[in-house]
């Protein structure tokens, strides 16, 4: 019927649903991030392996797609700056950060 959905929508009130974010967490994307940028370093400065190869092994690793891993060393490039340029850590200190990986 014409205007049926109009005339019960005034009495009706439909609830507001609020959407929560699903999915990846911000903090856990950043933590990730950092421990990539410090493994890219690794393979770079201190195993001396060409840029592809270490690109293919950070792939392998985090599980991540080459064009991602690229990407995200993008959005953090400010601080792989600041990884390779200024701070500069060594085997030691690399193992101290992050335990588990095998350094």
């Amino acid at each position: 019927m014409r205007g049926q959905q109009t005339l019960f929508n005034h009495f009706i009130e439909n609830p507001v649903t609020k959407t929560v974010r699903k999915g990846r967490s911000a903090d856990m994307i950043a933590l990730r991030d950092e421990c990539l940028l410090h493994r890219y370093y690794y393979y770079i400065k201190l195993q001396q392996k060409r840029y592809d190869s270490a690109i293919e092994e950070l792939s392998k690793e985090f599980y991540i797609k080459n064009s991602n891993i690229i990407y995200r060393m993008q959005c953090n490039s400010e601080r792989l700056e600041q990884i390779m340029k200024r701070e500069q850590p060594d085997l030691k200190q690399l193992r101290l950060l992050y335990p588990w990986l095998t350094w």
